[in-house]
């Protein structure tokens, strides 16, 4: 059986590796294709005005050309999840709960960081 693994910490504060039952699903940042548009081509949003002012970009655009393996599967078109079901079946809800605050936590720094980038840090 697959699974996850992941670094918490337990109430005295000792870091802790977790591991939970996975599964395979469509990749969710592909939606199952493989790949998607470069983020430096499209990462902070393109207007109709971009493609009026220049259809050739319009036309490579949507024909694929500035596609990019994904990011998340690697063009596997499955990436793997934690099966929540299964966790639950197994008495892992304490766990499931500690995962799912982890995938907050680095949500959040991620988004820091990201800020930070776009300031100039």
């Amino acid at each position: 059986m697959a699974t996850i693994t992941f670094t918490t910490l337990d109430a005295e504060t000792c870091e802790i590796e977790i591991e939970l039952p996975a599964k395979f699903e469509v990749c969710s940042r592909c939606d199952g294709e493989g790949k998607h548009t470069n983020p430096a081509i499209d990462g902070n949003g393109i207007s109709q005005e971009d493609f009026d002012a220049d259809p050739d970009f319009e036309e490579g655009y949507f024909s694929g050309r500035y596609d990019v393996a994904c990011e998340r599967c690697g063009g596997k078109r499955v990436e793997l999840v934690v099966d929540a079901a299964e966790c639950k079946r197994q008495g892992l809800d304490k766990e499931l709960k500690a995962y799912y605050q982890h995938r907050r936590e680095m949500r959040e720094v991620d988004s820091i960081y990201e800020s930070e980038r776009r300031m100039g840090a």
